[in-house]
């Protein structure tokens, strides 16, 4: 019983009859090329994508002539013998299961090298790669995470490992890594900028809203005869609004704070200070006044200096005066 999911369709984007090439396997390269791999031919192509009908593959690896054997070395000279299988690396190294040669070849931009087996001769041993022995019926596939090949050894019903090096895998930090960090660079720096802009343009806008206020003259620019004799004003003890307002754009939190403590303490200082001065000027005042008899005695002295030079009969009407 079957039972079909409508909503497909099936194109035909590459057709190997009208060129001579049998696709058997086909990979994507890290950039973004299809490769095809012809197992009858023992070649490998490189078409770019998307396909269509008018794409026109271009030999990588292989003969033209559709030859087989087992030659490594430059990529239009080197032999395999009808692969069955190949991988792809972050780097873009080619790792193809060439069966019947029963080795593992890699295909670099320098040429074709062998990295397993390749003796002709059918086993299953581990070990250094020239010692290593696999069937003739296997495929390998690259695992980022581990940097390794896993071998899928049919023939001998097993699943083998081999290690690549650490140069095939450094293209996905190399790429990966960087790209985090500018990315978190880059959005610190637009946040930043657009914390600057916002600010700039609320300064603006403020500025803006503002009474215009004309400038105070300078005290050199006022003549001798207008200048203020106490040039010091102190601050007041609470801004006003608006100068509130820019304060808090300007200021942080406890520099306000601390200003306005200490603003309290010096106007409380003078309050008290100069309450403190005017009792004292009018306890000395009080004092002054309520002791008399200084100015009276001064008084009297100065009477009787001027009753010394009276006449006789003054002298003696004051002689009656004091009996």
């Amino acid at each position: 019983m079957v039972r079909y999911e409508g909503g497909y369709d099936v194109d035909t984007v590459f057709d190997g009859s009208k060129l001579g090439i049998e696709p058997h396997a086909v990979e994507v390269t890290p950039a973004g090329d299809l490769l095809v791999l012809d197992s009858i031919n023992s070649n490998i192509y490189r078409v770019q994508l998307p396909l269509s009908p008018y794409s026109r593959p271009k030999l990588l690896a292989g003969s033209p002539e559709g030859l087989s054997g087992h030659v490594d070395g430059r990529l239009r000279e080197a032999r395999m013998n009808h692969p069955k299988g190949f991988t792809v690396d972050d780097r873009g190294n080619i790792y193809v299961a060439d069966a019947l040669n029963m080795a593992i070849r890699k295909i670099s931009d320098t040429g074709v090298t062998t990295i397993a087996g390749g003796k002709s001769i059918r086993g299953h041993i581990d070990g250094p790669s020239d010692d290593a022995k696999f069937s003739t019926d296997f495929e390998i596939r690259y695992i980022s995470s581990s940097c390794s090949l896993m071998v899928i050894d049919r023939g001998n019903q097993a699943i083998r490992e081999i290690p690549l090096h650490d140069d095939d895998c450094a293209y996905q930090y190399e790429a990966g890594f960087p790209l985090g960090i500018a990315l978190l660079f880059a959005a610190g720096f637009f946040g930043y900028m657009l914390a600057l802009l916002q600010r700039r343009v609320l300064g603006m806008a403020s500025t803006a809203d503002e009474p215009q206020i004309p400038p105070r003259p300078s005290i050199a620019s006022i003549p001798p005869y207008q200048k203020p004799l106490n040039p010091y004003v102190r601050p007041p003890l609470l801004p006003r609004e608006d100068e509130a307002t820019k304060q808090e754009t300007e200021e942080g939190f406890f520099t306000s704070v601390g200003k306005l403590i200490g603003g309290a303490k010096s106007s409380m200082a003078e309050i008290f200070g100069s309450r403190k001065k005017r009792l004292n000027n009018q306890y000395h005042h009080h004092q002054r006044r309520a002791n008399p008899w200084p100015c009276k005695i001064v008084m009297l002295s100065h009477m009787t200096r001027r009753l010394h030079r009276w006449t006789p009969e003054h002298q003696s009407l004051r002689r009656t005066m004091r009996s």
